[in-house]
């Protein structure tokens, strides 16, 4: 009981030290960031952050105290259930939209609710099964849809992406109608790999079926005049980093559901995992499994 109530006062207590890797990264998670810092579970905390900043905190401490960062709404993978969980909002508290100018595009936050891109005039009546900002739907949406169903060309121009390794990023269109050139070297690595796998005989085959049968779009690269980076990310389902921000053309987006549509035999398994090898060697954020559903 002495033990029990010790580890209380230290987890929830402000004077107590640190004496373990699970207690030293909540006290510093708490140090280091201005957002709300809760525990959940005896492996599990939540973080309300504050600002774009405490994201990028939460995200360098989970590395080095080995620690899943998750989206708050997403469905955690079995394999994951056990692990060191740091639960992070999308960014309720920087949830805006703003106009660029009179170039008919909108920068929106990845806590911005539908409602918000609805009342913009920026999306239609989505049937939303329940999520509720762009992070999480941007997470969900079009799993197992092949891209070319999706109607996204020329809707969404591009996104400010977190990158498991701390590199934030601006995706958009690339190669002929590149109008942004990667400007990290950790991109500059990364996407020519994604190219790589890309020209795999599977991904051909799947863009044929009515379902994509992969985890990750690949199929957004493969059309060479038409290659929109920002594609590939989207229906991540939390695996490969953390959506900031993403810009629309004004269209009134029919957003998809975000049904998790099911495939059968996931015939590109080995491919799925590459993707995640490539994008997020160090499992920052969540597993493969479970997530063909």
């Amino acid at each position: 009981m002495a033990d029990s109530a010790s580890r209380r006062s230290f987890l929830f207590g402000r004077q107590a030290t640190a004496h373990d890797d699970w207690s030293k990264f909540v006290v510093t998670l708490r140090r280091a960031c201005q957002g709300s810092v809760r525990l959940l579970a005896e492996r599990e905390a939540h973080l309300l952050p504050a600002s774009l900043d405490d994201v990028i905190q939460a995200r360098q401490l989970c590395q080095s105290y080995h620690v899943l960062m998750v989206l708050q709404g997403i469905e955690l993978p079995a394999c994951d259930r056990g692990k060191f969980i740091l639960w992070v909002e999308a960014g309720s508290a920087w949830g805006s939209l703003i106009p660029l100018g009179d170039s008919g595009l909108w920068r929106v936050d990845a806590g911005c609710t539908l409602a918000v891109m609805q009342a913009a005039g920026l999306v239609q009546a989505p049937e939303t099964g329940g999520v509720e900002n762009l992070g999480l739907w941007f997470a969900s949406a079009y799993r197992h849809l092949s891209l070319s169903r999706s109607g996204l060309d020329g809707r969404l121009v591009s996104i400010d992406w977190l990158l498991p390794n701390g590199t934030i990023e601006v995706f958009g269109a690339f190669g002929a109608q590149d109008a942004q050139p990667l400007a990290s070297l950790a991109a500059q690595k990364l996407v020519p790999k994604l190219f790589e796998l890309s020209g795999a005989p599977e991904v051909r085959a799947g863009i044929d079926r009515q379902l994509w049968p992969s985890r990750f779009h690949l199929d957004a690269l493969l059309d060479v005049n038409q290659v929109n980076l920002a594609h590939f990310f989207i229906g991540h389902g939390g695996a490969l980093g953390w959506l900031v921000a993403a810009t629309f053309k004004k269209t009134e987006i029919a957003l998809d559901s975000p049904i998790q549509h099911g495939i059968g035999e996931d015939v590109m398994a080995e491919l799925d995992a590459q993707t995640k090898d490539i994008v997020d060697p160090d499992k920052v954020f969540v597993s493969l499994s479970d997530q063909n559903r």
